[in-house]
């Protein structure tokens, strides 16, 4: 059975590891140290012209709301605030922690937007940003907020890892790999930076180096199930099954809910020929994870392992439904239908397989020729 490889959610845990909470939420915190939380202005009597006054007036009433949790309230206050003095700075920031702790982050984002234009060096802004677009998947917007944060203080580590995080998204490992290193010399205890690289070298298939990095940084953060994932992972890809179980089973006890981690669990257990736990970990994967494709693809191939061939199909057949281009599942899919002897679904199948992979269709043509279902002509030399 190939496996396919996932990171769904794994960027988006170190960019909470990153930010050191789970999103990047404001709090009234007046004298904070945090870079992402500016203290909030006290208002002073008669500063400015009127509307300046009015406006700290309704700055300091957001706050109030703010602390006590009362975040519409607060929301409307900042818009006030707003209102009155359109390029009042910290009125739009505070919008924009208002609208992050309602998770409303498009509306955070737009808050911030404006505070950058106000201030374009705020570090505590583009930090914002970064992290909010990463949250909303915009890995291109991240990347160039995170870009500019290191203009400001390209001593961060923060914002080295949070880069290489939307890098890694992107695609551009060998770009993440650098910022992930660069965050680790600057701060060689930047659990992020080595949560990073560890991501890298199991997703680009550096078997070995996955280990080293993701052992370490299962050491370092034995809390982060992201990590132990990881582990799990990469000691999958060196089909060592039985120290696989280990940290996927720790990483299960971290993040119960996890169906993909339930599906490396499977996945272990398939390749120890543990197959009844196989079948109960990949259901366990789909009960989580409904639309998960890579779980019935397992579970379809165990069933065909066990010469349970109807169940198989409808596994495979689910797989489908839900990723149309799963390859394997479209090859174990013929080969069920071949031993229920039903030579149409694998001729079908094969012919799917010519265009999404004709190399694996090749390789199903020798058991479509053996069972009769297609006739192979020997070419003709030339005359």
């Amino acid at each position: 059975m190939r496996r396919l490889f996932t990171t769904v959610g794994l960027l988006l845990a170190l960019m909470c590891a990153a930010s050191g909470q789970d999103t990047p939420r404001g709090s009234v915190r007046t004298g904070s140290s945090e870079t992402a939380r500016l203290p909030f202005r006290e208002t002073t009597a008669g500063e400015g012209k009127d509307s300046a006054a009015s406006a700290h007036l309704e700055l300091e009433r957001g706050n109030q709301f703010f602390r006590n949790t009362n975040y519409s309230e607060a929301i409307d206050s900042y818009q006030h605030a707003i209102s009155l003095t359109p390029n009042f700075f910290q009125a739009h920031y505070n919008l924009g922690v208002a609208y992050v702790d309602t998770r409303d982050f498009r509306q955070a984002t737009h808050a911030f937007a404006k505070a950058l234009e106000l201030a374009p060096r705020s570090s505590a802004v583009l930090r914002y940003l970064g992290q909010l677009h990463q949250k909303l998947g915009e890995f291109e917007a991240a990347a160039g907020y995170y870009s500019r944060w290191l203009l400001v203080e390209p001593e961060s580590a923060i914002a080295h890892s949070g880069l290489g995080a939307a890098q890694a998204r992107l695609g551009k490992y060998s770009e993440a790999e650098f910022s992930f290193a660069k965050a680790l010399q600057i701060d060689p205890a930047a659990e992020e930076a080595l949560a990073g690289l560890c991501l890298v070298a199991t997703t680009t298939r550096q078997d070995e180096p996955a280990l080293l990095r993701c052992t370490a940084a299962a050491q370092a953060m034995p809390d982060a199930e992201v990590v132990h994932y990881l582990l799990g992972e990469t000691l999958l890809n060196l089909r060592r099954y039985e120290e696989a179980l280990g940290p996927l089973l720790h990483a299960a006890e971290l993040s119960p809910r996890d169906g993909i981690v339930y599906n490396s669990i499977g996945l272990a257990q398939y390749g120890l020929e543990r197959y009844d736990e196989a079948i109960e970990s990949f259901k366990r994967a789909a009960r989580m994870e409904p639309t998960f494709a890579d779980a019935y693809t397992g579970l379809g191939s165990v069933y065909l392992k066990q010469k349970r061939y109807r169940e198989a199909k409808d596994a495979f057949n689910q797989a489908l439904a839900h990723d149309p281009a799963a390859t394997v599942a479209h090859m174990n899919l013929a080969i069920a239908c071949l031993n229920l002897n039903q030579r149409d679904c694998a001729l079908e199948q094969y012919n799917v397989l010519q265009q999404l992979d004709p190399e694996l269709a090749k390789s199903l043509l020798a058991q479509l020729h053996k069972n009769r279902v297609i006739q192979v002509t020997p070419r003709q030399p030339n005359q």
